[in-house]
C-alpha cells in the first residue's frame, strides 16, 4: 500500500525534528494540552473584545463552543494534531491579529521588541512574555505547523505577508494629468530605514503636481510609524492633531501590558457617538480617548493639491490606521473598496502557553471609527467606491475620475 502525501510529510517532519535536535522536547500529555487550552480560553474571555463582532459578522458564538473545542483538544493523538486544532480554534475568531504568528515568526517578534525597548520601554512586558518560551520550542512547533499547513490553506495570517517584501516602493509622475503616484506594499518596521530616503524624495517631488495618489492596496500593515513619521510629515506645514477612541475590558493581563490604558478612562455616557456596539455599554468595558499628534518634517511645506488614498479589502492593521487617519482628519479622499479593518489601537497582546511554549497573540481593544462603530466590524468605507475587482483596474478608474474633474 502506497503511503499518502500527508503521511510522507509527517514522516519527513518527524525525521527533521530528530536530526535537528528537537527530539528532547517531549510530546504533551492530554492533561497538559487541556491545561494550555483552558489557560488560553480564560485569558481570551477576560480580555478579547470582538466576540460580539464575530457573532454578528460570521455567525460564530465562540465562547459558547468551549465544550466543542475541548473535545477536539482531547481527541488529538500527537503534538501535530494539537497545534492544528489550536490554530483552527483561533481561526474561528476571524481576526487577523489573533493567531500563532509570534510562534512561527518568533525571531522577528523577539528582535523587533528588543530593539524597540530603547525608545519604548513600555514594551518590556512583550519581551518578558516571549522569553517564557525557547527558540527550540518555537522551532519545534513551527516545524509541526508546516506539516499541518500541507492540509490546510487557512493557516496563514493576514499580516504575515508584511514580513517579507521585494521592491516595497514604486512611484511615477504623470505630467499631462499632473498626478504623482506612489505605491507602498508594506509598512513593516524593518523596511523603514531602507525606504525613508526614497519616501522623502518622492513626496518632495509630489509638491509639483496637483494630484497625489497613495496606493496601499494589498498592504496588510506593519508599523504605524512608517506612515506617521515618514509619509504625512512631508505633506504638511502645521501639526495635525486627531483623536482615537477605543473600548477595552478590565483585564489583569491588559493592565500588565498596557497600564496607561487605565489612566484617565472615560465613561461611555460622555460619548455621543451614534453607532456604538452594544457590548461596550456593559459594565466590564472601559473607554479611552487618546490624542495623536503628527508634526511636519522641518523643511516640509503644505501639499496644496488633492490627495487620494487607494485602498482595498486587504488593507489591515497599521495600513488601516492610515485610512482611519484620512477619515478622521479629512486629510484626503479614501478611494477603492471597503478595507479589512482593525487599525485603531496598539500592539496585540502576547500569551505564552505554559506547557507547550506556544506563543499566541490577540487583540485587546476595540478601536472605533469616528461615528462610534467598531473599526474591525464596519472597516473603513471609502469616500469614493470603485467597482473594479483588480488593483490595476481600480487605479485606472481613479485616474479616469481625476481626468473627469479637469
Amino acid at each position: 500500500m502506497t503511503p499518502s502525501k500527508n503521511t510522507i510529510i509527517s514522516i519527513i517532519i518527524t525525521l527533521l525534528i530528530k536530526v535537528t535536535g528537537y527530539s528532547q522536547i517531549q510530546e504533551l500529555s492530554i492533561n497538559e494540552k487541556i491545561a494550555d487550552f483552558n489557560y488560553l480560553f480564560t485569558e481570551l474571555g477576560n480580555t478579547y473584545p470582538y466576540f460580539g463582532v464575530n457573532k454578528r459578522n460570521h455567525g460564530i458564538d465562540w465562547l459558547a463552543k468551549r465544550s466543542e473545542f475541548l473535545d477536539k483538544i482531547k481527541q488529538t493523538k500527537n503534538d501535530e494534531e494539537f497545534i492544528r486544532v489550536l490554530e483552527d480554534i483561533l481561526n474561528q475568531l476571524n481576526n487577523g491579529h489573533t493567531d500563532l504568528l509570534p510562534t512561527t515568526y518568533y525571531k522577528y517578534f523577539y528582535d523587533g521588541y528588543k530593539n524597540m525597548l530603547v525608545h519604548r520601554p513600555q514594551l518590556k512586558a512583550y519581551v518578558t512574555e516571549l522569553e517564557k518560551t525557547t527558540f527550540d520550542q518555537v522551532e519545534y512547533w513551527t516545524q509541526l505547523l508546516e506539516s499541518a499547513k500541507s492540509e490546510s490553506s487557512n493557516a496563514e495570517s493576514n499580516e504575515s505577508h508584511s514580513l517579507v517584501s521585494d521592491e516595497n516602493l514604486s512611484y511615477s509622475y504623470n505630467d499631462s494629468l499632473s498626478i504623482a503616484f506612489i505605491k507602498v506594499r508594506s509598512f513593516s518596521y524593518d523596511l523603514i530605514e531602507n525606504d525613508m530616503d526614497n519616501l522623502k524624495s518622492c513626496f518632495s517631488k509630489a509638491h509639483n503636481y496637483k494630484n497625489l495618489i497613495i496606493d496601499i492596496q494589498g498592504n496588510t500593515g506593519g508599523d504605524t510609524r512608517y506612515w506617521s513619521d515618514h509619509m504625512i510629515p512631508y505633506l504638511i506645514k502645521d501639526t495635525i492633531n486627531y483623536s482615537i477612541i477605543y473600548g477595552f475590558k478590565n483585564s489583569k493581563r491588559l493592565k500588565s501590558f498596557k497600564p496607561s490604558y487605565f489612566e484617565n478612562t472615560i465613561s461611555i455616557d460622555q460619548f455621543s457617538l451614534p453607532n456604538l456596539p452594544q457590548e461596550l455599554k456593559h459594565d466590564n468595558y472601559f473607554m479611552k480617548k487618546d490624542f495623536v499628534e503628527i508634526s511636519p518634517e522641518k523643511t516640509a511645506k503644505q501639499y496644496n493639491g488633492k490627495i487620494y488614498l487607494l485602498v482595498d479589502e486587504v488593507v489591515y492593521s497599521s495600513s488601516e490606521s492610515l485610512a482611519y487617519f484620512f477619515k478622521a482628519t479629512k486629510f484626503g479622499k479614501v478611494v477603492g473598496k471597503i478595507t479589512g479593518g482593525d487599525g485603531v489601537g496598539t500592539d496585540p497582546l502576547l500569551l505564552t502557553l505554559p506547557n507547550s511554549g506556544i506563543v499566541v497573540r490577540y487583540i485587546s481593544e476595540m478601536g472605533l471609527n469616528p461615528d462610534g462603530s467598531s473599526n474591525e466590524e464596519v472597516k473603513t468605507i471609502p469616500d469614493i467606491v470603485l467597482k473594479s475587482e483588480t488593483e490595476k483596474g481600480r487605479y485606472e478608474e481613479l485616474v479616469n475620475y481625476i481626468k473627469s474633474l479637469h
